[in-house]
């Protein structure tokens, strides 16, 4: 027995120290040019290079200036989309395609890969409605499909009590870990998707009809404060109220989170889990952590099985799977104490006066972007290869075998790009996300203590912890995946 614990020991070690040169999320594997320890301390000098910049060149008198707007497209051109009624038709085209996803999960087939409803909830909605607001900010606001739906129940919406304060953003918190928890670990088939669809409606119906749809769509619905906060980022920036019409205009990346401070704590948490979510899923998907339980480092499970846990695999499985919830339950929380750790040693680097609490309000929009790359580089190539299939699942939506449109074959093609684009373009945005987040820390540090010296001194501790996120972001993209 001891001959064969050791033989999967060295036979796991060995799958470990011979991918340390492969390329993480691809797929397949895929040899670096360099080694991946190169690109992360490149990175990280990239990052410290930034901040030296920042703080020598960048002053209060910028930190203060409001971002700056470019106008486009006339508002004539805009009142004639109104005009045209293009948010109605986007409203119906919505609705259809949710409709369209509940009915396909209850009588269509029920391969995942044939049924539209998979591909559209799970790609094409969830990840593609989060780069659409990346790009052109809160489209979601609306063409919400749960608003739209009980928008004309104008009595209804108004609710029954006012909306707690204690609750904040809580229930977002709460319905956004179920939307994780049931993505890694519900294995979802096109008909439980459907009643998973039903029951989220019914949560939003009750909460509306409760509480009221202005402040359920505000706090607690997950998809109105997920995309809001990416809406936040976008370049393109819509007015609906701007001297009397609506005023769309073009801004730097990132800039909409200038001068913004988050409301309450649990947005700080929702925001967090943001990161710690996406960080978790690479993670958790890489041989490394696959050891940390089944070798049994510490050999603890060993002693009590009486032989190597991957004897045990079958026993041991359902422990392992709460293993895994644990853990992702609690990321966020470990990202939180983690953050305010580091905002305490830059209050006493300055001696600030200002609370943890109020510091973590206003330096929590600086992780945002963080949380935007991190996400974008560990899924953006499911559009391609598995997004981009919609385009056919439309004209068979329910896997029947139909052709419906004349895409049925030459819409399931996927788009697969070189695995060296890939991982450059990873690195990159991992980068430029890390950049950014040190610039918005250090324009709120200008404006938070009294000079540049200490706004600087109470960045050294947050340009450490941008620095371990890069730094680990990039090696959890550079592990090899589990068998």
């Amino acid at each position: 027995m001891q001959q064969h614990a050791t033989r999967i020991s060295l036979y796991l070690a060995g799958l470990l120290a011979s991918g340390l040169a492969q390329a993480h999320s691809f797929g397949e594997p895929y040899i670096l040019p360099m080694p991946y320890w190169m690109y992360i301390y490149g990175a990280m000098a990239a990052l410290i290079l930034s901040f030296i910049v920042l703080a020598y060149f960048y002053n209060a008198d910028h930190a203060n200036r409001p971002a700056r707007l470019w106008p486009i497209g006339h508002p004539r051109l805009l009142q004639a989309f109104k005009t045209i009624r293009l948010g109605a038709l986007l409203k119906g085209l919505i609705l259809l395609c949710f409709g369209l996803a509940i009915v396909s999960g209850f009588i269509g087939n029920q391969d995942s890969y044939r049924n539209f409803n998979m591909t559209f909830f799970w790609i094409s909605f969830a990840l593609g409605a989060s780069y659409l607001s990346a790009v052109f900010g809160n489209w979601y606001h609306y063409l919400n499909p749960w608003r739209v739906i009980l928008s004309p129940l104008k009595h209804f919406c108004q609710g029954r009590q006012a909306y707690p304060k204690q609750l904040a953003y809580w229930p977002a918190v709460a319905l956004y870990m179920a939307f994780i928890l049931l993505e890694l670990f519900g294995n979802t088939k096109p008909f439980s998707l459907s009643l998973a669809l039903i029951a989220y409606t019914l949560i939003n119906t009750l909460a509306v009809w409760r509480f009221g749809s202005q402040s359920w769509f505000r706090y607690g619905e997950l998809f109105s404060v997920m995309f809001q906060l990416i809406a936040k980022m976008a370049p393109i920036h819509y007015d609906p109220s701007a001297k009397g019409r609506a005023k769309l205009s073009l801004c730097m990346p990132f800039s909409g989170l200038l001068h913004q401070r988050l409301e309450h704590r649990s947005l700080l948490v929702f925001l967090l889990f943001m990161l710690s979510s996406t960080a978790y899923d690479g993670l958790r998907e890489t041989t490394l952590w696959f050891n940390l339980f089944w070798t049994d480092p510490l050999h603890i499970l060993e002693p009590l099985l009486g032989k190597h846990p991957l004897y045990a695999y079958v026993t041991l499985r359902p422990w392992y799977l709460a293993f895994e919830v644990v853990c992702l339950l609690l990321s966020p929380f470990i990202y939180l104490y983690l953050f305010l750790f580091f905002l305490w040693a830059g209050k006493r680097l300055t001696r600030s006066e200002l609370s943890v609490t109020e510091l973590s309000l206003r330096f929590g929009y600086s992780l945002l972007p963080i949380a935007l790359v991190y996400h974008i580089t560990h899924y953006y190539t499911l559009l391609l290869s598995q997004g981009l299939k919609v385009r056919g699942l439309i004209s068979d939506p329910f896997g029947w075998g139909w052709d419906l449109f004349g895409t049925a074959i030459s819409g399931r093609l996927p788009i697969l790009p070189d695995m060296g684009l890939i991982w450059n373009s990873q690195v990159w945005l991992i980068l430029i996300g890390h950049v950014a987040s040190v610039y918005l820390a250090h324009a709120e540090a200008l404006r938070s203590f009294p000079s540049q010296r200490k706004a600087s001194l109470s960045q050294l501790p947050m340009l450490l912890l941008m620095v371990i996120f890069t730094g680990v972001g990039l090696w959890i993209l550079a592990q090899p995946l589990q068998g």
